[in-house]
């Protein structure tokens, strides 16, 4: 492994906003190699872990907008609330397209043949 300032490793073991502003331009396996060294910093001389550094880098949330989430939530469930109301309809019309079929064949007087 590559040996670091050790100035800066324990700049970022401490969360300083200065050095992680500093490795930001640098490649993303060194930003890890960093992180590993911080990590073994933090290990070796009890670093807090909360103190603000992390080289897996966080994205923002897209959601910005509490009741924005809540209305297209709202809209996803009546949606699929609709669709599950067709999906029945759907299945009591086969039903009873087929009690009727089998009342027909009984009235008549022929075999029931469930197979198909």
């Amino acid at each position: 492994m590559a040996e670091f300032n050790q100035e800066l490793v324990k700049a970022l073991a401490h969360g300083d906003a200065e050095a992680q502003e500093q490795i930001k331009s640098l490649p993303l396996t060194v930003r890890m190699a960093l992180g590993t060294a911080v990590d073994q910093l933090r290990r070796d001389e009890n670093v807090p872990m909360n103190s603000g550094f992390s080289f897996y880098e966080e994205k923002k949330s897209s959601y910005s907008n509490d009741e924005e989430v809540a209305n297209a939530l709202a809209e996803r469930n009546r949606l699929l609330r609709e669709a599950e109301e067709r999906k029945e309809k759907i299945r009591q019309e086969f039903l009873e397209k087929e009690i009727k079929a089998k009342v027909e064949r009984a009235r008549a007087g022929l075999a029931m043949n469930d197979r198909r």
